[in-house]
């Protein structure tokens, strides 16, 4: 696990999206410096290891749970947690198991879970279907297909090819695993969690990123004193292309009143 910053400081754990790595949080937590100390790991499955025998096949809570019991003894009593699309879906659901941990909550272009049982039906085939095209197509043309999702659309032909660069060193057969047993539709539903959290939450997306503009509006309808940021010119991944203005936006969180019970 990356990690940044004096044992002295505060803690804040980075979880990166799906078929990224810990070190995508670097530009950061370099921002963040001297003042926190920065636990950047890679997710199950991201990270060379087998996973663990209870986690196959078993869905979101198990992956979530994996995640936590490598985290939690580095972790001290109060942390807090940023996480990127399905970091940041995994994220919310630890902030659900355990809210007396935290201290504040930013989720990057992360969705908070399906109602709807048709629209789990439907992302659960799509999911199924992708992780058939990770295990059976050549793993460059997949890569390259993924990222032009109408979700990626925002990035450049230079910017597609730096990240089908960095994504290429994946298993692809561990990536199909981590969507078949962590896709949106297997996550529980944490809409109606977020009011009940005792701690800051802050949203933020691209202003690029017409979904997610949504999903944080909703969002603050929720939650009245949510810190919601759209950074301009963006679309679903800021963290990497503006980390300045993504560490200034924890900055504040971290000093933000709250006064939920």
């Amino acid at each position: 696990m990356l990690t940044m910053g004096a044992s002295d400081r505060p803690t804040v754990v980075f979880l990166h999206g799906f078929m990224g790595s810990g070190a995508d949080w670097l530009d950061v937590a370099r921002d963040l410096q001297p003042d926190f100390r920065c636990l950047m790991p890679d997710l199950p499955g991201h990270d060379g290891l087998p996973f663990y025998s209870d986690v196959s096949g078993n869905g979101f809570e198990a992956y979530a749970s994996a995640l936590w019991q490598r985290l939690e003894p580095e972790l001290p009593p109060r942390f807090a947690l940023v996480g990127y699309s399905l970091g940041g879906r995994l994220a919310l659901h630890l902030a659900c198991r355990h809210p007396e941990r935290l201290q504040f909550l930013v989720l990057e272009s992360a969705h908070p879970g399906l109602s709807d049982a048709g629209e789990r039906e439907r992302r659960a085939l799509a999911d199924a279907a992708w992780a058939q095209r990770f295990r059976s197509g050549l793993w460059p043309d997949v890569l390259e297909t993924w990222y032009r999702q109408p979700v990626f659309a925002s990035l450049s032909a230079e910017q597609r090819r730096e990240c089908v660069a960095r994504r290429a060193g994946h298993s692809p057969e561990a990536m199909a695993t981590v969507l078949d047993i962590a896709s949106l539709a297997r996550q529980p539903d944490h809409w109606q969690d977020l009011p009940r959290l005792p701690f800051p939450i802050g949203f933020l997306t691209g202003s690029l990123d017409s979904r997610f503009r949504a999903v944080g509006e909703r969002m603050a309808r929720l939650v009245p004193d949510l810190a919601l940021l759209q950074v301009d010119g963006l679309g679903h991944d800021c963290h990497t292309f503006a980390p300045q203005a993504v560490a200034e936006f924890i900055r504040r969180l971290c000093s933000a009143k709250h006064d939920r019970p």
